[in-house]
């Protein structure tokens, strides 16, 4: 698969949390990995990704502009209703994921955004938006990790170069390009180019929608064997101007060819500098592009959305 979406299924079976242990009482869901023990590290992530979204366009610094900014992408969406119509239908376990309250959600953002700092951005959210998040982060999925809007420019640079994943906590590891939810130290891969929705209010409203589409919903509820990923237009989850909620890097060629500037940039990781070094460009648009959702088996019985990512109309996934 070409486009910006990760490689083949994560092998981190091992290093997920069960679903069925998630409780009916907020003090009793648990995350799906233990926190970091570079939990400083984790702080280091949360403040920059803090201080890389302040002042930019894509994010706004208080939670009613934030809302606010995220309604203006409600454009031709009417017959599915606002973002926060959309949410607040949103049933977890239709997704594959276990039931979250809106109170559960708040008390897990609070307890777990220091060793989970992809939780952080969210506190800014609505109640609605929160609970889509941890719903996702009680999952097996890691959409909300490395496609969501705490990831910053800078740390999708680096992932598409130099094969950092966000996911990752431990910076050593980390820059030695070790994956963040396989088990073990297995290598992180992505594909040609990485991408995210900018905004976590958005991907929220982005997720919620994409799962009432009739063909995710087929996907989910089906019984055989994993289905097919599906791809959606990006106007018809993220609205008219959802494409402006969307950022991305791209793997410079090496002597034309994508395959030998994946081979180099392997080789750098590591530590192989015969070539040249990785080079990576911002993506110039994702206007017309697409959201694509890929499935893998709930604990709770179906599928659930393992990733959720979107592409630029260049790069359709093939």
């Amino acid at each position: 698969m070409r486009g910006a979406g990760d490689e083949p299924e994560d092998g981190d079976a091992s290093a997920r949390r069960s679903a069925a242990d998630a409780g009916n009482r907020a003090g009793e869901v648990r995350p799906r990995h233990e926190p970091s023990p570079r939990a400083e590290y984790a702080d280091v992530i949360r403040q920059r990704s803090d201080q890389a979204s302040a002042g930019r366009a894509d994010v706004s610094q208080a939670a009613t502009g934030r809302i606010a900014t995220a309604h203006q992408t409600e454009t031709d969406l009417s017959a599915e209703g606002s973002n926060t119509d959309v949410q607040e239908r949103f049933d977890p376990r239709r997704a594959g994921l276990p039931e979250v309250s809106r109170a559960e959600a708040a008390a897990y953002i609070e307890e777990h955004q220091a060793g989970r700092p992809w939780l952080a951005t969210a506190r800014d959210c609505s109640p609605e938006a929160q609970r889509v998040i941890v719903a996702l982060d009680q999952g097996r999925g890691h959409a909300h990790i490395r496609h969501d809007g705490w990831v910053t420019e800078e740390m999708n640079e680096r992932r598409v170069r130099d094969l950092e994943d966000p996911a990752q906590l431990d910076l050593a590891k980390r820059e030695a390009g070790i994956d963040g939810l396989a088990a073990g130290h297995l290598p992180h891969r992505c594909g040609e180019i990485v991408s995210r929705v900018t905004d976590p209010e958005i991907f929220a409203a982005a997720f919620a929608r994409g799962v009432e589409h009739p063909d995710v919903r087929a996907a989910l509820d089906s019984t055989g064997p994993r289905p097919d990923s599906v791809t959606l237009p990006i106007s018809s989850v993220l609205g008219d101007d959802g494409h402006k909620f969307c950022a991305g890097w791209r793997l410079e060629p090496v002597n034309g060819s994508m395959d030998e500037a994946r081979a180099n940039r392997r080789a750098w990781v590591a530590g192989d500098h015969t070539g040249p070094e990785p080079q990576a460009r911002p993506v110039e648009t994702f206007e017309g592009g697409t959201v694509t959702f890929a499935f893998r088996r709930s604990t709770i019985g179906g599928y659930e959305v393992s990733t959720m990512y979107v592409n630029p109309p260049d790069e359709q996934p093939t």
